[in-house]
């Protein structure tokens, strides 16, 4: 079956968004102690763009898949579940446009900064849990993937037998087996009365 690549694609954003509340709390306080230098935080950074960018290609590829979803699933169910996605997505723009602030801010308000960017983090695991759970019951409660089955399954067309043509499903079994167990049984009364023939001329010789 030729899989989509939505479902591939949708489970990047999903694990890097539940890890970055914790990587983003860690590596604020440790910036803060002055444990870990001010350029770690590009790696927030980085992920935060990672997890926007993962989640937009999730939420293009969905679309492409909704032109096949729709033939066993109505709009709506459809709708809404991009419409959580795309409020998802929002949601990760706004905690990379904060971690990007964060990295230039001054030091005095730079922890702020950072733990507004994990709040807004932990609501996107939220958001992208709930996003998930509507993806979820259009594969297994509206049986979204079916589309795809009957895509790379098309019913059979011109397999009918001919009108005559003798096939295992025949209901009525051919003339010609029933002369061939007519004959068996003709053959076998022959032989019977040849037997009582020579049997008789022998006793009256």
């Amino acid at each position: 079956m030729n899989i989509p690549f939505h479902p591939v694609i949708v489970h990047f954003p999903i694990a890097i968004t539940f890890i970055l509340p914790i990587l983003i709390l860690t590596f604020a306080w440790m910036i803060k102690q002055n444990k870990m230098s001010q350029q770690a935080w590009l790696i927030i950074i980085g992920l935060q763009v990672l997890t926007t960018v993962t989640g937009y290609v999730a939420m293009e590829t969905g679309e492409e898949a909704e032109e096949v979803a729709e033939r066993v699933i109505e709009k709506k169910y459809i709708h809404q579940h991009e419409e959580k996605a795309e409020i998802f997505v929002g949601a990760t723009v706004v905690a990379l446009v904060l971690s990007i602030a964060a990295f230039f801010l001054r030091k005095e308000i730079q922890f702020f900064v950072k733990l507004a960017v994990c709040i807004v983090s932990i609501l996107a695991c939220f958001l992208v849990y709930r996003t998930g759970h509507s993806g979820g019951e259009l594969v297994y409660e509206h049986g979204a993937a079916g589309a795809y089955l009957q895509k790379e399954n098309p019913a059979p067309q011109g397999l009918l037998p001919t009108p005559g043509q003798n096939t295992s499903e025949s209901a009525h079994p051919t003339v010609e087996s029933e002369s061939l167990k007519q004959d068996d049984n003709d053959y076998g009364e022959s032989d019977e009365e040849e037997l009582i023939d020579d049997e008789d001329s022998k006793q009256e010789d």
